[in-house]
């Protein structure tokens, strides 16, 4: 072709056949793509639709950050009571209340050893208050506020996993708030499994026993200090101290047990597998309980010391609860509770609807389009008009292989593209027929028209691009989705505008090699 690169040639026909292949997927009834092979719907798949296209569950969920605060506390009055005692400092009343730890110093001459105790536990977290003997503790502004992030951070990415774990599609999973997590399930209608897995914590600690105390004798209040009454499927009292913490788990699954019930087999880190060690060759013949949540699961006794790093924890398991509990363990702990305080069920008939209305709203408005541009501009109209249907083409292409999710507001991006994608085409024309006012050849006045009208082009599409990045990290929710679609529409009208309108140009050119242009 006259003056036509044959790279920039090869470019438009490999792009725009990818356009139409990987667009395919999300024309086809979902009974035809349903038989294609797994192996090929892996790479060639059609785009996810939002909760508010095929309809889905939302939950808004609130961390409950005085619960973790609470516990902190715990861990705090059970390493100062040790420290106390080792230094001994005699103390009373020590105890954790409405997120303040308080502790009576008999001698006074000891406060301030027992306050440094106290804050070199965390250094730079907690307020300490003398009132005359008694020690106030809390945690300060900064910790707190540090506390709650991190709380967050990790219970969004403990939701993931535990959501992934369930093979749910595209779920959204966002802060909202200080305290609140919004997650969208498109495609669940019945979110029940998904807040019994989300209402746990799933901490699991094992327990040495407290064979000196019995349980009746811990009911009427004589118990140590040292020990706690836990109930389960037995109610037996334990050692307050963790021997070894959950955290230190690498992997848990469900096995069998010897009479073929259901089991889950777990294992710890090189960390915890030494300390797990440690445990049972120390205290072989004892019974150690294993602690999820508060509850004791199952408390047998160690007959020998385990050494390699693993374990069985078997109980009134069904094959469910042992999936359910394996999974817990393996996508970790949440930091605190999570209290389901909004629900939603957006139905798949409103899906529906959604879809054929803004589908309707692309039709449209791409028909308005076409003839608008046929009736201005002739066949070069109809050149524009091949353009923005591969455009649509490539969009939908790119949306599929990058997973996005397809919302309603992206719908609106869609339909926005399609009516913006021509804009790029007008400039170009508008030049070309000043250039044919002014008798050049049909070769200059293409390629003027092109060369000429680019600067505008460009700027034009990269200020509406950099809208569409800041609309996507300012915004949630609807706006994101907006701005996804928006911002593929700028770069694909970019080069559908440019590179394929003068494409089909040059390939008219060369096969018709006309005298003069009529625009």
């Amino acid at each position: 072709m006259f003056g036509y690169p044959k790279w920039r040639a090869w470019t438009v026909i490999l792009v725009s056949v990818f356009g139409i292949i990987f667009s395919v997927p999300n024309f086809l009834p979902k009974v035809v793509y349903e038989k294609i092979p797994a192996s090929i719907q892996e790479w060639w798949h059609p785009m996810t639709l939002g909760l508010d296209l095929q309809g889905g569950s939302s939950l808004l969920m609130e961390v409950q950050i005085n619960d973790l605060v609470q516990e902190r506390l715990n861990g705090l009055m059970d390493a100062t009571r040790s420290g106390l005692r080792e230094k001994r400092i005699k103390f009373t009343g020590l105890s954790v209340q409405d997120g303040v730890m308080s502790v009576k110093i008999l001698d006074n001459s000891e406060l301030y050893t027992a306050k440094n105790l106290i804050q070199e536990q965390e250094k730079n977290a907690y307020n300490v208050d003398i009132d005359e003997n008694v020690l106030r503790v809390s945690y300060n502004e900064e910790a707190l506020t540090s506390l709650k992030v991190k709380a967050i951070e990790q219970s969004i990415e403990i939701v993931r996993r535990r959501i992934d774990e369930l093979g749910t599609k595209e779920p959204s999973i966002q802060q909202q708030g200080e305290d609140r997590i919004l997650l969208q399930l498109p495609g669940v209608q019945n979110p029940t499994e998904v807040k019994a897995l989300l209402g746990k914590t799933a901490k699991m600690t094992f327990h040495l026993v407290d064979e000196e105390t019995s349980v009746q004798d811990a009911q009427r209040g004589k118990i140590s200090s040292d020990s706690m009454l836990v109930s389960g499927d037995e109610t037996i009292v334990l050692k307050r101290a963790v021997a070894v913490g959950g955290d230190r788990l690498t992997n848990a699954s469900v096995g069998y047990g010897e009479r073929n019930e259901p089991v889950v087999n777990f294992s710890f880190d090189s960390v915890g597998a030494k300390a797990f060690a440690k445990v049972t060759r120390e205290n072989v013949g004892r019974r150690m309980a294993i602690v999820l949540d508060n509850e004791i699961i199952s408390a047998p006794v160690i007959n020998s010391p385990i050494t390699g790093g693993s374990g069985i924890i078997s109980g009134s398991f069904t094959l469910e609860s042992a999936e359910n509990l394996a999974m817990m363990l393996r996508s970790g702990a949440l930091p605190a509770p999570l209290e389901v305080i909004e629900e939603r069920v957006v139905g798949a008939g409103l899906g529906t609807d959604s879809i054929q209305a803004g589908a309707m709203a692309c039709i449209i408005g791409s028909i308005a389009v076409f003839i608008f541009m046929v009736a201005v501009y002739g066949k070069f109209g109809m050149f524009a008009n091949v353009a923005l249907v591969i455009n649509v083409f490539l969009l939908v292409a790119l949306l599929s292989v990058l997973n996005a999710t397809l919302t309603l507001p992206g719908l609106a991006g869609i339909a926005l593209t399609i009516g913006m994608a021509v804009d790029s085409n007008v400039l170009i024309y508008a030049r070309m027929r000043d250039e044919a006012r002014l008798g050049r050849a049909p070769l200059q006045i293409i390629n003027a028209g092109f060369e000429n009208s680019f600067s505008a082009i460009f700027d034009a599409q990269i200020t509406t691009l950099f809208a569409a990045v800041v609309l996507f990290f300012m915004g949630s929710g609807p706006v994101k989705g907006f701005s996804v679609t928006l911002g593929i529409g700028v770069v694909t009208s970019l080069f559908t505008a440019v590179m394929i309108t003068k494409f089909l140009i040059m390939v008219w050119y060369t096969v018709r090699k006309p005298k003069s242009i009529q625009i």
